[in-house]
């Protein structure tokens, strides 16, 4: 299992105030190093990438020992089973397939440690940072857990991904899942699902268009659907958890 941990720049930076002592705590979390620096592109990394510069070099402090390597490149790590121990320090990940690539890693344990820098506090990978029980360095606490039960609608959802989740089948599930927990008293809220979405399994690729659903869902637009499941699919998810919650008592 990967230890995971994260903070957002602002929150590193506070206005240009803080970035000494926040690294020192990040440092504290890491470890010793050497350290491993993954960045959008290593490549661009001396020319074209000023911020990501400055956070690698107040985050290395006194030492020296550090590498740097293009995100990307995790997905080589899964690819031939191989395992990183030095501490993984990923500095302002965006492109899909770039955090597909940091989410496969981490659940095949290829990475025995990783901290991310947030480039701002509604980055995509926040809710599956949460998902994963990341701490929050900043304040030291991490976000609730997900919903068993929006779990197990979400892996609904996954189930769904082959043929995509913006149209057809897949937006179907996704809208009429979100319905029927809406009617029990479940809010439209993006962050949560996306949080029991991730820890169902689902993708950075996928997730875009389950985001973009259920914004239009919580903004009152009315999507037209094919029912994909009973009217009383919440309570067949409610039963199926009890029944296994008895069986494992």
């Amino acid at each position: 299992m990967t230890n995971l941990a994260y903070m957002v720049r602002e929150d590193w930076g506070q206005h240009g105030t803080e970035m000494v002592s926040q690294s020192a705590v990040i440092r504290e979390w890491a470890g010793s190093a050497p350290y491993v620096f993954a960045v959008v592109d290593a490549r661009k990394f001396m020319t074209d990438r000023p911020a990501d510069r400055e956070t690698v070099d107040y985050l290395l402090g006194d030492s020296s020992e550090r590498s740097i390597v293009s995100i990307g490149e995790l997905a080589r790590l899964t690819r031939e089973g191989r395992r990183l121990d030095d501490p993984l320090l990923i500095i302002h990940p965006y492109d899909a397939r770039e955090l597909d690539a940091i989410r496969e890693a981490v659940q095949a344990a290829n990475v025995a440690r990783a901290f991310v820098m947030l480039w701002s506090p509604a980055d995509r990978i926040r809710p599956w940072l949460d998902s994963r029980g990341a701490l929050n360095l900043h304040t030291g606490g991490q976000a609730q857990e997900p919903d068993p039960l929006m779990v197990a609608a979400a892996k609904m959802m996954v189930d769904e991904e082959y043929n995509g989740l913006h149209s057809g089948n897949g937006k179907d599930a996704v809208i009429q899942l979100v319905r029927a927990f809406e009617h029990q008293g479940y809010a439209v809220d993006v962050n949560v699902w996306l949080r029991a979405y991730f820890a169902a399994g689902g993708s950075f690729r996928h997730s875009e268009s389950v985001s973009k659903l259920m914004t239009e869902m919580a903004a009152g637009v009315q999507h037209r659907v094919k029912p994909r499941y009973r009217d009383d699919i919440f309570e067949i998810l409610s039963n199926r958890a009890s029944e296994v919650s008895a069986e494992a008592e």
